[in-house]
């Protein structure tokens, strides 16, 4: 079953559209970009800068603040552990929130320094189109959705109960972490043009759902944590 009868402490309603939000939405993304009438409807929506683009950074960033809020909020019932993991997975939140914009760039438009230029693929102010991390994202993308599903097994350890990830996580992570297999795969076997294409658009919207994820991990787990 998709969901399971323990959802607590969330509500069913809840549950079902966590779980299946992302089945939509991949649904929605393979349509527009394999269907010919929509194909510029859905390069429009995954190119950069745009509307996939920024609510991914809109969903990292307030996930990000939600996350340390919650953090400093609950560290008593925490401990130092658990909080000092929490507020380290909040910061890289925030942290690839503004990679996502270019820090501020594409809003404000400065120029990137000279030096900086000579080390950055894409000629912007960012930490992960440096020349050795350009084209190598997608095992992070891996990480995460690899240590999403690792963190619902650890659901059968009560120790770990303060950060481990609700089970109803599990399809987006699932689709996560194929997708990320997929684009590895890419990267040692010549796929078909079209084929690497889709993988490259539509690496945005996973990232969005990386963003997703994160901040309903966090979300999640704060009302576990008021339920104690």
């Amino acid at each position: 079953m998709l969901i399971s009868k323990d959802i607590a402490p969330i509500n069913k309603k809840t549950a079902t559209l966590i779980v299946f939000t992302p089945i939509v939405a991949t649904l929605f993304i393979v349509l527009t970009l394999a269907v010919p009438p929509f194909r510029t409807f859905g390069f429009s929506l995954l190119k950069e800068n745009n509307v996939v683009e920024l609510l991914t950074f809109a969903t990292f960033l307030i996930g990000g603040i939600f996350g340390l809020i919650n953090t400093f909020k609950h560290s008593k019932y925490l401990g130092i552990g658990f909080s000092t993991f929490y507020g380290i997975f909040s910061f890289f939140l925030i942290l690839i929130a503004m990679e996502e914009i270019a820090w501020g760039q594409w809003f404000f438009g400065f120029k990137t320094p000279e030096n900086w230029i000579e080390i950055n693929a894409q000629k912007e102010t960012t930490l992960h189109n440096l020349k050795g991390m350009q084209g190598n994202t997608e095992f992070l993308r891996l990480a995460f959705g690899v240590g999403g599903l690792i963190g619902i097994l650890l659901n059968k350890y009560s120790i770990l109960k303060k950060i481990n990830v609700h089970s109803i996580l599990a399809i987006w992570f699932i689709i996560i972490t194929l997708h990320a297999i997929v684009d590895i795969y890419s990267d040692f076997i010549e796929l078909d043009k079209t084929l690497d294409l889709f993988l490259t658009l539509s690496s945005e919207f996973i990232e969005l759902l990386i963003a997703g994820s994160a901040f309903l991990y966090l979300w999640i787990n704060t009302k576990r944590i008021l339920q104690n």
